[in-house]
């Protein structure tokens, strides 16, 4: 029995690996937009460029809502949640671009249904909240409004490094933990190969979803593709939308992607992560466990919705990943909506 929830957990993991970009790529992807020009949104009827029209001391709030779920059968269940406010300010603005300031302001815990998760989650952003409030990473962009260089990685890093190492402390804690270590999972062999470089971005991964657009033009309305399956692409379906309202001067954008991955492709895939972490009975079991109740191909979809002000600030962003298997699935989702907004304060 512990094994077959082992399994579980195994597909938990490969789920959250295929959630990012551990995968071959999919047909369309934003950054094929075309390079924007010193156009605002109105001298075109056909086109929308996402450009920055900010001005020194500008600032921002956003709150940011992380999420996860799982679901079964239709049934969806939040299983993780917290929401983090942060703000943005324009420390200056050349013509040739902007430096900005983005600092951690807040955390607030959401309730899960899960007990155990939901105590494991509360401890671990009570004890590393106060580490993280006051945090600020210094950024530059172009004129545009495109990430050009971070200027405070390498003591972010550290911070990043050290906390890790208390979400570790707090995670070993978890009564699951002394079952995996009985059925050979070598949980340090796990952490260590855990990269520091990907901690880091979990600073960034939300600026960059800020300003992901920014720099690029994409013409105004729908289109629906699809991309068969090549030797560095799986089958997907993409849908892209871009919207604008002549009335406000706000505009937005949206782009789905469905990716279909064969179910041999999946076993390689999460059999490597048994074999990283397991012995080899349990990779033997888990080969069994898979062909025994594994008969459909896996979809991962992602969806990415923006949505900004006319000056280039952004009001909401959203992004949501999906993993779905055999009428189950988790789902990912972080939203990050504007709070506060006071911009124009150098005219």
């Amino acid at each position: 029995m512990m094994r077959k929830r082992l399994m579980l957990m195994v597909a938990g993991i490969a789920a959250v690996v295929l959630l990012s970009d551990g995968m071959k790529a999919s047909g369309m992807s934003l950054s094929e937009g075309t390079v924007a020009y010193s156009q605002t949104p109105e001298e075109s009827d056909s086109t929308v460029a996402v450009i920055a029209w900010f001005d020194k001391r500008d600032t921002m709030t956003y709150w940011i809502n992380e999420g996860t779920w799982s679901v079964k059968d239709g049934d969806t269940t939040k299983t993780s949640g917290v929401s983090t406010k942060v703000m943005l300010t324009v420390t200056d603005s050349t013509k040739k671009g902007y430096r900005l300031e983005y600092k951690f302001l807040e955390f607030q815990n959401d309730t899960v249904a899960d007990p155990m998760l939901g105590n494991f989650q509360n401890r671990l952003v009570g004890r590393l909240s106060d580490k993280i409030v006051g945090t600020t990473i210094r950024f530059r962009t172009d004129e545009y409004g495109h990430i050009t260089k971070y200027e405070n990685l390498k003591e972010i890093k550290k911070q990043a490094k050290e906390l890790f190492g208390a979400a570790c402390e707090e995670m070993m804690r978890l009564p699951v933990m002394d079952s995996l270590k009985s059925v050979g999972v070598d949980l340090d062999a796990l952490l260590k190969g855990v990269d520091s470089d990907a901690i880091v971005d979990g600073y960034t991964e939300e600026i960059e979803l800020l300003f992901n657009c920014h720099g690029k033009e994409y013409e105004v309305g729908d289109t629906d593709e699809h991309y068969d399956e090549t030797d560095d692409q799986y089958a997907s379906d993409c849908q892209m939308s871009v919207g604008f309202n002549p009335e406000t001067m706000e505009y937005e954008i949206s782009s789905n992607v469905d990716t279909r991955i064969p179910a041999k492709d999946l076993k390689d895939m999460m059999g490597a992560i048994v074999g990283m972490f397991s012995d080899k009975s349990l990779q033997e079991d888990f080969d069994k466990e898979y062909d025994s109740q594994v008969k459909e191909d896996a979809v991962v979809g992602t969806w990415h919705y923006w949505q900004y002000f006319a000056d280039g600030w952004p009001t909401e962003v959203i992004s949501q990943s999906t993993f779905r298997l055999m009428g189950q699935g988790k789902l990912k989702q972080t939203q990050i909506i504007w709070d506060y907004r006071s911009v124009g304060n150098s005219r």
